[in-house]
C-alpha cells in the first residue's frame, strides 16, 4: 500500500502543522491537552513527533484538573524551550497544598519563564501565592505579565513584585484592577508596554494610579475598563518616549489633558460612554498632539470629527472611524466638519464597520471630500469596509472624489447547498461575496464528505 503524502512530510514540516494546529485551539487547559492527544492518537510517528518536540510542552494552563506529575513531564518536555505559564480557575480548595506543589514545580525552571498570565477567576488565594513566589524567583527571561482582578497593586507588605533585578527584561505588563484600591501604586520601571484595565464604577480623588508612570520609558500605554474620573493636574504624566496611547475610559478628560506624551505618533480613542463628546474632551487642547500622524475614533458622531478635534490633532495623516452601533441612532449623522482645510496632511481615510443604516455618514462623506477638492487639496486614498450596504450611487460618487482602494461590499444572499449521489455543490447568487463563498466551502468540507464540488453560478 502506497503512503499517504501526509506520512511523507519532513519532521520539521509535519512539526510546524502541529503547531498552527495547536495555536488554534481554545485557550483552555484541556482542550489543548486533548488536542494534543488527538494527534498524538493518528500514529506512532505523530506519536513520537510530539513527544519529542519542545516546542509542543511550553504551553502550560494550570487549573484543577492539574498534577503534580503533568506539570513535571511539561518542564522536562519543554527541556530548554521558553515557557509560557497561564494559570486559569482553579475551583478545588481542597487540594490547595497540590497548586502549591505544582507552582513550585514551575518555579524550577523559572529561568525559563518567558510570559506569565493569571486570569481574573483564580482565586485571591492561589493569586497571592504566585505573587509571592515572584519575591523570590530569578527571572532573566520574563518578558510579559498579565494578570487579572489584581489586589491593587504591585507592592504588599513593603515588597514590590517584578522587581527589575529580578526581572530584567520585563516589557510588557497588563494590569486588570480594582481602581478603588489602587494604593502605594508602582509600576515596575523598565517596562516598555502598559495596559491598564479598571472593572469597577470609582471616582478615583488621588493620582497614584498615575503617579508613577511620570518619567518611564514607556513606548505604549493602553487604559481601558468602566468611568473612572481621575482628578489630575493638566499636564502632570511625563511620558517623552510614548508612542502609542489607546484610551477606551468613560469621563478620559482629565486622564488626556494630564498627559504630556510629545513622541505620541498612534492615537486611539473609543470612550465607554456615549456622553463623552470628543468635542468636549479635545476642547482647548490646539496642537497638543501635534505629533500624531494616525488617529482612530471608536463609535464615531458629527462630534469626532468636529474642528477641536481637527485642532488637537493637525498632522493626521491617516484617520479611522468606526461607526457607532445600531442601538445608538441618535448618535449618528451624516455631517463631516466643514474645516477642511485643518487636515492639510490627511491622505488615508478607513471606515470601518459600516452597515446598510450607516449609509448616511457616507453621503455626508462625499459632500466632504467635494469641499477638499474645491479647496484644492488632494485625493484622498479610502478604505470602506461594507456589510450588508446593498448597491448605492454613493460609491459610484465616492469613486469620483477619492482613491477607493478597498470596497469590501457584502450582500446578503441566498446559499443553497445541493446534493446529488456523491456530488456536493453551492448555489449562490452571482453577486454574492467570494471571500464568504470560500467560508461557505469550508463549512460543506466540515458537514460532507465530498468528492468533487461544483459552484453553479446563475448567470
Amino acid at each position: 500500500m502506497p503512503m499517504a503524502p501526509v506520512h511523507r512530510l519532513p519532521t520539521e514540516s509535519l512539526l510546524r502543522v502541529f503547531e498552527f494546529y495547536l495555536d488554534a485551539a481554545p485557550e483552555t487547559c484541556d482542550t489543548y491537552r486533548h488536542s494534543k492527544r488527538d494527534l498524538a492518537s493518528v500514529s506512532r510517528h505523530w506519536r513520537d513527533v510530539i513527544l519529542c518536540s519542545p516546542s509542543l510542552w511550553t504551553k502550560i494552563m494550570v487549573s484543577s484538573h492539574w498534577t503534580e506529575a503533568r506539570a513535571k513531564t511539561y518542564v522536562t518536555r519543554s527541556s530548554q524551550s521558553l515557557l509560557d505559564i497561564d494559570f486559569l480557575h482553579w475551583s478545588d480548595r481542597n487540594s490547595d497544598g497540590i497548586f502549591t506543589t505544582i507552582l513550585n514545580t514551575l518555579a524550577s525552571s523559572a529561568h525559563r519563564w518567558h510570559s506569565l498570565t493569571i486570569q481574573e477567576d483564580v482565586p485571591h488565594f492561589h493569586r497571592s501565592l504566585v505573587l509571592e513566589k515572584l519575591n523570590h524567583l530569578l527571572l532573566p527571561s520574563l518578558k510579559q505579565v498579565s494578570i487579572g482582578n489584581f489586589p491593587g497593586s504591585l507592592t504588599e507588605q513593603g515588597e514590590i513584585y517584578l522587581r527589575p533585578e529580578r526581572s530584567p527584561h520585563l516589557g510588557h505588563v497588563h494590569l486588570h484592577v480594582v481602581a478603588g484600591t489602587l494604593v502605594n501604586f508602582h509600576i515596575p520601571s523598565g517596562i516598555s508596554a502598559l495596559s491598564l484595565e479598571f472593572y469597577e464604577h470609582e471616582h478615583i480623588r488621588h493620582q497614584s494610579v498615575f503617579n508613577s508612570l511620570s518619567g518611564q520609558g514607556l513606548t505604549s500605554l493602553h487604559v481601558s475598563g468602566n468611568s473612572i474620573d481621575f482628578d489630575l493636574p493638566p499636564n502632570s504624566i511625563q511620558l517623552p518616549l510614548l508612542k502609542e496611547f489607546v484610551c477606551s475610559l468613560g469621563h478620559a478628560k482629565a486622564l488626556i489633558r494630564a498627559l504630556v506624551a510629545p513622541s505620541v505618533k498612534c492615537f486611539h480613542y473609543s470612550p465607554s460612554l456615549w456622553r463623552d463628546s470628543p468635542s468636549v474632551i479635545f476642547s482647548d487642547l490646539s496642537s497638543k498632539f501635534n505629533n500624531v500622524d494616525y488617529l482612530c475614533l471608536s463609535r464615531f458622531t458629527t462630534e469626532n470629527l468636529s474642528e477641536t478635534v481637527c485642532l488637537a490633532f493637525p498632522n493626521v495623516c491617516h484617520l479611522t472611524l468606526v461607526p457607532a452601533i445600531r442601538f445608538e441612532p441618535y448618535l449618528r449623522t451624516a455631517e463631516f466638519p466643514s474645516g477642511v482645510l485643518h487636515w492639510k496632511n490627511l491622505k488615508r481615510l478607513t471606515i470601518e464597520n459600516l452597515r446598510d443604516y450607516d449609509l448616511g455618514c457616507l453621503s455626508g462623506l462625499v459632500d466632504w471630500l467635494q469641499q477638499r477638492v474645491f479647496a484644492g487639496q488632494s485625493k484622498l486614498q479610502v478604505e470602506l469596509s461594507c456589510y450588508e450596504c446593498g448597491s448605492s450611487s454613493l460609491f459610484q460618487r465616492l469613486l469620483e472624489l477619492c482613491y477607493l482602494e478597498k470596497l469590501d461590499v457584502r450582500h446578503k444572499a441566498d446559499v443553497v447547498v445541493c446534493c446529488s449521489g456523491s456530488r456536493t455543490w453551492v448555489e449562490v447568487q452571482p453577486y454574492y461575496n467570494i471571500g464568504e463563498l470560500s467560508t461557505t466551502f469550508a463549512i460543506v468540507r466540515r458537514t460532507a464528505v465530498t468528492q468533487s464540488c461544483e459552484c453553479a453560478f446563475d448567470v
